[in-house]
């Protein structure tokens, strides 16, 4: 008798196991509860005869049409909604769709040039003095912290924190920024013979480099560039600041090995304002963001490309424009090996592989200087590179497109943390000793 139970236990399990693999278990698996969609989206879903959809503000949020193999949905306005239905005719079945309002840009590529000053003066390291000594050190002051003022005299940059030591006096109080908290220290400065004040320390105020734009906003006449944050060679920390986007120039590139990233080099000019063309103002965990008068290249309405919401991102092959000769935009195969579920704006959104043979054989892969290099799918903006792989300069991170939009309009995102190899060039960030 136990003998049978045992039997009839195992051939119900089997039955069980191999009833997930019919189609009408497939068909269930595949409907999904919570759906999320862009005004203008079109989706097929396999749900047989649903249930009217409600309307939003005297316009449908959406229309539905039957097919021999389930349900079409083409979402019109904003706004939310359910799909009921009967699956296989009695199991009760609920899809619940969002629909959020359409965003189309402008698709980037061009080289440019990045120009970001800090909001004061940043300590990158410590000088010795006469006696061995800086009196910096002495009085606590820390690695990372910017200089905000002297003497209650405000302290913008490097030469403006020369022109206030000058004329300071030998026992000087100096307003540090440490994180989100202002100190207050005071400083014994002597000076060199000569009549200048020396503080002991290398301060930073500017990073320069050339990276990729991603996207510009037509409607917003904002942009998106690099895909990440610029941090200070020294501290590592975030550069806090503004700047000046430029047009710029490759001319040459460093092939990618494995354990040694190779870039892009390239020039740009920021003596004057004709080859500026956007203001940055903010230096985030997903890029550079700010305003631009008018898209770098001409374009049409016909022409802009709608920004992918992160579920309709998937792996298979894409394209990614960049630049590698000159300022010619170029095309170039990549594969989608790998999308993170991400509800909320979060970094390494997606693993990416370099697939063209050209591409390969020029650059061996993902360089530094692609960083914001725009990755299209579908006919639509995914996402920007961000990261390579030292292990495998082919491969690399990526992140949504939609996020980085999202910074255009929102400064709150999540925080992160990188262990793959950043990609922006070897940044030229000047130190002054003061």
């Amino acid at each position: 008798m136990a003998g049978r139970l045992r039997t009839l236990k195992f051939v119900g399990l089997l039955a069980i196991t191999a009833s997930c693999f019919t189609p009408a278990a497939q068909k269930l698996a595949s409907t999904p509860t919570e759906l999320n969609m862009a005004a203008g989206d079109t989706v097929s879903l396999p749900i047989v005869k649903p249930h009217q959809a409600p309307t939003s503000s005297n316009h449908a949020v959406a229309t539905t049409s039957e097919t021999t193999t389930g349900t079409t949905v083409k979402s019109n306005d904003p706004g939310n909604f359910d799909i009921a239905s009967k699956l296989f005719g009695f199991i009760p079945w609920k899809t619940h769709v969002h629909v959020t309002p359409g965003a189309k840009v402008v698709v980037g590529g061009q080289a440019v040039g990045i120009r970001l000053e800090s909001k004061g003066p940043v300590v990158v390291g410590f000088r010795r003095l006469s006696d061995g000594s800086s009196p910096s050190a002495r009085a606590h002051v820390q690695i990372g912290d910017m200089i905000v003022s002297i003497e209650q005299h405000a302290v913008h940059s490097s030469s403006d924190l020369q022109q206030v030591l000058r004329q300071a006096p030998q026992q000087i109080h100096l307003t540090i920024q440490r994180g989100h908290t202002k100190r207050q220290l005071s400083v014994n400065v002597p000076d060199d013979g000569l009549g200048h004040r020396q503080l002991g320390l290398y301060v930073r105020d500017r990073t320069v480099g050339v990276g990729t734009l991603t996207f510009y906003d037509p409607v917003h006449h904002a942009f998106g560039a690099l895909g990440h944050v610029i941090t200070d060679i020294d501290t590592g920390q975030r550069v806090d600041g503004s700047g000046q986007l430029y047009e710029a120039m490759i001319t040459g590139l460093k092939r990618g090995q494995i354990g040694a990233p190779g870039e892009k080099r390239g020039t740009f000019s920021s003596a004057g304002t004709q080859s500026q063309i956007g203001l940055i103002s903010e230096n985030t965990d997903y890029g550079v963001f700010g305003s631009m008068p008018s898209a770098p290249l001409p374009y049409t309405p016909s022409s802009l490309v709608q920004v992918a919401l992160p579920e309709q991102v998937h792996e298979g092959p894409a394209k990614m424009y960049t630049v590698v000769h000159g300022n010619k935009v170029e095309a170039f195969d990549v594969r989608v090996d790998n999308v993170a579920h991400q509800h909320s704006p979060a970094t390494k959104s997606m693993i990416i592989k370099v697939t063209d043979p050209r591409l390969l054989a020029e650059t061996g892969g993902i360089i530094q200087g692609m960083s914001g290099s725009p990755l299209l799918q579908d006919g639509r903006l995914i996402g920007a590179v961000t990261h390579v792989f030292v292990s495998d300069p082919t491969r690399g991170y990526g992140v949504y497109a939609m996020w980085m939009l999202q910074q255009t309009r929102d400064e709150h995102a999540v925080v992160p943390s990188f262990s793959p190899w950043l990609m922006h060039p070897a940044w030229n960030q000047p130190r002054s000793a003061v």
